[in-house]
This record gives C-alpha cells, structure tokens and sequence, in this order.
C-alpha cells in the first residue's frame, strides 16, 4: 500500500478514480472555496455556446474545473539521472509491446556519441531504453505539464541530478523549453548515470524557487505556493562515506521547509530499502507528501494526477441517452476533455462535479444533431483517431489504478495472527490469513 508521510507522521493514503495523484500528492489545501453549489469554478469552453449543433454522432466536451482560485503555484520538478535510470520501469512506456526495442533513431544518435559507455550500448541494443526508468519519469513529467497553464498560473523549472545536480529550465519557463529541455536530457542522459545526491537536488530546486540577492534567498512572492516534485528509484549515496549523504539530503529538505517549500516525492524503487526511509523523512521536514509507487512506470498514472486545483469527482452525461461521457481526462490544473455521444435530435449534456472541500457545481449544454448531417471525411478521421489514442491512454491509466487497488485490498485483508505463546492454547476461531 503506498503511504503518505506528512507533518512528521506516516498514513495510508486512500484513493479514487479522480482523486488527486491518486490521494493528492501536492494537497495543499489553501486558496478561495467556492460555495456549495456554485458553478463559478466550474466552466465549460468546448461547445462554448449554451446551445449549438454538431455534424458528427460525437462532440467533443472540454473546461476547467478549478476550486482553488488563480493562486499562482511555482514548481520545481526533480528527476533522478542515477545510474538505475537506464533500468526497465516495469512498463511498456512507448506502447511497443513486450518485444518492442529502442527507437532506432534515438539508438542510432546515441551509438554515434563517443562518449557513450560501451556497457551501455549493448544494453540498449538489447533493450528497450523507452520503456526505462528515465523514459517512465519523463513521460509522467510530460503529462503533468500538457495541461498546466505554465509561464502564468502555474510556474514551472526543471532539475535533474545524480552526482551533482543541474538546472535544466528555470522557474517560469513556457511549454516550449520544457519540452526542450526534456529532449536534451533525453539525447544526453549516459553523461550523468552516477551516484545519488539527493541534498544537491534539494538544494538546486531551492535555489530555482527563491534565487540568491546579494548573499540572501529570496522569499516566495506573496500568495504564492512553492513545491518541489522530487521523483528518485534510489537512495542517496553521495556525499560519500557513513550516513553523509543521508543527513545532506535531511538537512537540505530541513532548509526548504524552513523557507516555506514542500517537498512532495515519489518513491519509484522497485526494492523498498532505505531510500523509502529517506524520502519519508524529506516529505515530512517540509510538511510534504510521500507516494510510493510498486513500479518506476506507475509515475506515468500517478504524477499527471497531482492534485492543484481541488477536483474529487467530474461526471459528464448526456441525459437524453443515459450514456456517459468517452475517455473522461482530468488534469492537475482542473482542466478536462472528453467526448461525448449524440443520439439524433437535441441532447441534454449535463457536467457535474464537486471539489476536495465539498462544493459540487453543475453545467449544462444543449447539442442538436441534425437527422442527415455530415462531416467531410478528413474531420471525421481525426475525431475517430484521436478518440482512439485517448480511450488507449485512459484505458492504461484505469489498468494501473485497479491494479493499485488490487494489491490496496490484498494488504487490507491480509490479517496477521500472533503466534500463541508456549504452552498458551490456540483460540479456538479468530482471525485468519487470508491467501493470495
């Protein structure tokens, strides 16, 4: 069961299908609370008329549902570049199948490099280097992003670290240098594949978030959330010798916290060790959040839900079939698409939703389907097409969550009985393990 360390304690977290990183990761609980029943959060910009007509048995249904107001939210992303980051992420992260090998392309790049380590080569020869820990973490970071309105609400920068760490795009960068900046970590990733340090990365996000004048850090701007995600398959290793490098990264989420940064970290280890410990400690000297996660691919599912805008549930139905909406996504930022299916005539497309602190907001929209209308084949290709690609994404968002509930259940059943004591008889009827 993944846990959650905050304000120095360790609890179950709990989930649902819309819950924020799957039970908020970055569950910040401040800005303004809409009222009960008050639909000023929620809003609805594809149809944007009240009533319209549609050409195709399908529209397409997008908006934002967003609790929390326009407090601007500044983000530093950390992700690990240890030397584990080559490894299988336990996902078919490109969705090439089992068999599937790395891109072509990317191998034929990276085999040109002179500086590539010859172990390395062979295993991505071998391999799948996108279905990687690397690949998994910037995929997930990617997903996250695709819908956040960065550059304005939300500001976001990017670190990436293992023996030392680096600035890879600063705090406020636009969607572009994002990607960018992934594209280049991507190409050059067998440059770092060293130790890992995770009080440099700490401090170089810190560092991002409030910038050093004249030998003092900046303090966050007023009404502004400052957060760092911090995703690590590891343990800290460096500095070396002793318990160094342990106490660096406590001392350097110690000094975050003290200037006001949460650390909210994903543990993506498959061999829960020490590391676990680590980053528990991390999430709870900075009043942050701790996800720990059964395989590094889950981050894919887990990280695109973190939870910014306070969305709990989001129902989209069109009440004159009864049917719900096609590949319903929901995004950090409250945004949402989906689409919806139109039966001849008008359709009644109801949206409800209700937020982490209780508020539920309702809109509507009404959708003729004209008897006979028709569409050129070039748009009702790419309708089909992307329908496709999104039922395939929300169909492997939806695998990882049963499976995480699965194994959630199985834990909660799984009741251990104290052995009896010498000479103590057994209970004659109690509890019992249940098998697997």
């Amino acid at each position: 069961m993944a846990e959650c360390a905050g304000r120095g304690k360790t609890r179950p977290v709990r989930r649902n299908a819309l819950a924020a990183i799957v039970g908020s990761l970055v569950a910040t609980a401040t800005g303004a609370r809409a009222g009960a029943d008050d639909a000023s959060w929620l809003r609805v910009d594809v149809p944007a008329a009240l009533e319209s007509t549609a050409q195709l048995p399908l529209v397409e249904v997008r908006g934002r549902a967003a609790a929390r107001g326009a407090r601007v939210h500044e983000l530093v992303i950390v992700i690990d570049v240890s030397a584990s980051a080559a490894l299988p992420s336990g996902w078919d992260v490109d969705g090439d199948g089992a068999s599937g090998r790395t891109d072509p392309a990317l191998l034929a790049r990276l085999l040109a490099k002179p500086d590539l380590p010859a172990g390395l080569a062979e295993r991505l020869r071998d391999a799948d280097f996108d279905d990687s820990v690397l690949a998994a973490e910037l995929t997930a970071t990617h997903a996250l992003l695709a819908r956040l309105e960065t550059g304005t609400r939300y500001r976001v920068g990017l670190v990436a670290f293992s023996d030392h760490a680096r600035l890879l795009a600063p705090v406020g960068s636009r969607t572009r240098a994002l990607v960018e900046a992934f594209a280049a970590l991507r190409e050059n990733f067998h440059r770092d594949l060293g130790g890992t340090n995770f009080g440099d990365a700490i401090a170089a996000a810190q560092l991002a978030l409030q910038p050093e004048s004249n030998g003092a850090a900046a303090a966050a701007p007023a009404g502004t959330e400052q957060s760092i995600l911090f995703l690590s398959d590891g343990e800290p290793t460096l500095p070396p010798h002793g318990d160094r490098a342990r106490q660096h990264a406590l001392y350097a989420a110690s000094a975050a916290g003290a200037a006001g940064i949460r650390i909210f970290a994903f543990d993506l280890a498959r061999e829960k060790e020490s590391g676990t410990a680590v980053l528990a400690e991390m999430a709870a000297r900075s009043d942050g959040r701790l996800e720990v996660l059964d395989r590094p691919g889950d981050a894919i599912a887990r990280l695109r839900r973190t939870d910014l805008a306070g969305l709990a549930e989001l129902r989209i139905v069109n009440e004159t079939t009864g049917a719900t909406a096609r590949a319903l996504r929901t995004f950090p930022d409250g945004s949402f698409d989906a689409f919806v299916e139109l039966a001849p005539g008008r359709n009644h497309i109801v949206l409800r939703a209700a937020t982490t602190t209780g508020s539920r907001a309702v809109a509507e929209r009404w959708i003729v389907r004209a008897a006979g209308a028709t569409a050129s084949p070039a748009e009702a290709a790419a309708l089909v097409q992307e329908l496709r690609k999104r039922t395939r994404e929300t169909q492997l968002w939806a695998e990882m969550e049963r499976e995480r509930r699965t194994q959630d259940l199985d834990a909660d059943l799984r009741i251990e009985v104290e052995p009896a004591a010498a000479g103590e008889p057994a209970p004659a009827a109690g509890p019992q393990v249940l098998p697997r």
